[in-house]
């Protein structure tokens, strides 16, 4: 069964795979969801390849199953490390 309103998990990417992301949330729990096959994937905003996504990234997944290991949306960003002033 599909839920009405998807549910959006965010944290660090832990690895990548052909078709399996590690990440972590938050606060700190690991999770794996499996890409489904039309999943859209982007970095900074720009439509990319699931291999040009590394571990550390930050990710913003959309679980599109009520059992959230299906994702449907991996939305990630690099993160710009900020310079001492």
């Amino acid at each position: 069964m599909k839920t009405d309103k998807p549910e959006i998990h965010e944290g660090k990417i832990v690895n990548v795979s052909a078709s399996l992301i590690t990440s972590t949330s938050i606060e700190g729990d690991e999770y794996q969801h499996t890409l489904a096959k039309n999943a859209k994937v982007t970095l900074n905003g720009e439509t990319c390849k699931l291999d040009n996504l590394k571990a550390g990234m930050r990710v913003r997944l959309t679980v599109c199953d009520d059992d959230y290991s299906t994702t449907s949306c991996v939305a990630a960003e690099r993160i710009k490390s900020i310079p001492y002033t």
